[in-house]
């Protein structure tokens, strides 16, 4: 019998190691075949050596996004605010020399089988720009040369099309893919979703069928607040995984 490939594809991790089990072991009950990374794994959170050994054993597919590279590089984090700036002092501490050489090599996108991944935008990915809007989209669908496209980096999952215009889909959990029609399509975020829904999210694409379906997972959320109380991370960290934004 022919397995039928699924993608199991998500982003922003930041180092929320409950989080990202939730969504690894989703994973294997939903039959995914083919995880794929669209980077931010550490940053944030408590536990970024953890999450990056997991994501490394996955062998799959990773591209890099803006905290791995604040983590792996020496450079200056005045476009960090204090939060973002302190998840990254604390993955750097956590992390050893390989780690970060491993997230310096990642690349800023790739295209796997049918569709292309980003962790911002496919317009000038390395300047990380935020796809929030159809002007926004505009701009990453000009560089897109496939029918798919998905992307992370705003911790919001959306969905934008392109037909004759750029517009926004509403919110559904399950979505199929039209002939003529392109897509760029926001993951939302494992460890740190802002879209006031505390629960990690990913995606399941699913070729054969031309369908993409959005997950939302539970997870032991009062842990992974617990642990970056203990660590020293501010406490703004813990409240914000558990509202969600």
């Amino acid at each position: 019998m022919t397995v039928k490939i699924k993608y199991g594809i998500f982003s922003d991790i930041h180092s929320n190691l409950e989080a990202f089990c939730a969504v690894l072991d989703d994973m294997v009950a939903q039959k995914v075949t083919h995880p794929v990374c669209l980077g931010d794994i550490v940053g944030y959170n408590a536990n970024p050596r953890e999450c990056l050994r997991l994501a490394r054993e996955l062998n799959c597919p990773v591209i890099k996004g803006n905290h791995d590279e604040m983590v792996a590089e020496t450079k200056d984090l005045q476009n960090f605010n204090d939060l973002a700036g302190a998840g990254v002092m604390w993955s750097k501490k956590r992390l050893s020399a390989e780690d970060k050489g491993w997230l310096a090599r990642l690349p800023l996108s790739l295209r796997i089988g049918n569709f292309t991944v980003v962790h911002s935008s496919l317009d000038e990915p390395a300047k990380w720009n935020y796809i929030t809007k159809p002007l926004e989209a505009e701009s990453s669908f000009i560089y897109q040369n496939t029918q798919l496209c998905f992307c992370g980096h705003t911790h919001v999952a959306r969905v934008f099309v392109k037909s004759r215009g750029v517009r926004e889909l509403s919110r559904a959990p399950r979505l199929e893919l039209q002939r003529g029609t392109r897509y760029l399509v926001d993951v939302g975020a494992v460890g740190q979703p802002r879209d006031r829904d505390w629960r990690a999210s990913y995606v399941i694409y699913s070729p054969s069928e031309n369908r993409i379906e959005y997950r939302r997972l539970a997870y032991d959320l009062p842990r992974a607040q617990e642990k970056i109380r203990q660590v020293g991370l501010p406490e703004q960290l813990a409240a914000r995984i558990g509202a969600g934004i």
